[in-house]
């Protein structure tokens, strides 16, 4: 599946054509920074294996590899909230550090939100953003996501403790 978007922006579906091209962009410790430390750090080809197998099976798929160009520049996608947060998704995505500040990000959460609305039965989506990573609230404001909460001291990260910053859609309040 590709959900094409302007400027050769694509969100597509993972396969092995990514396999080769994942594990040297997302081994980056400026990426994993700003991610939840499950994404892993180093990133070996074992983890670009796993991560492209896990998401074949997801029927409509939820996590997309983003591709500029035709080719790999990063990846987005969703968890959806469990019991009676179902109707929540929560968004995350990176963009590998050669493709930072040519918009690729804000492109492909859009393309991604107007996806998830139109497939999932979902109210809303939702992203967590550390209190550093002023770029990543950039993109979700330009994608149109409202700033929502401040969770104070909500994360430790490197043995720091900081403030989540949370942004959200809400379906119907565009």
């Amino acid at each position: 599946m590709i959900i094409a978007g302007e400027r050769e922006i694509n969100l597509v579906t993972w396969n092995e054509v990514h396999f080769h091209q994942l594990y040297p962009l997302a081994n980056n410790p400026k990426i994993a920074m700003n991610l939840r430390d499950s994404f892993p750090q180093p990133y070996t080809i074992h983890d670009a294996r796993h991560w492209i197998e896990h998401n074949q099976k997801f029927n409509p798929a939820q996590n997309f590899a983003i591709e500029f160009e035709g080719k790999l520049a990063g990846a987005i996608g969703s968890e959806r909230g469990k019991d009676e947060l179902r109707t929540n998704v929560e968004l995350g995505f990176w963009i590998g550090e050669a493709f930072w500040g040519k918009g690729i990000a804000t492109e492909a959460v859009k393309l991604y939100t107007k996806y998830i609305l139109e497939k999932f039965d979902i109210e809303r989506i939702y992203a967590q953003v550390y209190d550093f990573n002023g770029e990543s609230m950039n993109v979700l404001e330009k994608a149109g996501y409202i700033p929502e909460a401040i969770l104070k001291k909500a994360y430790i990260k490197r043995g720091k403790i900081g403030d989540i910053f949370q942004y959200v859609v809400i379906r119907g309040e565009d």
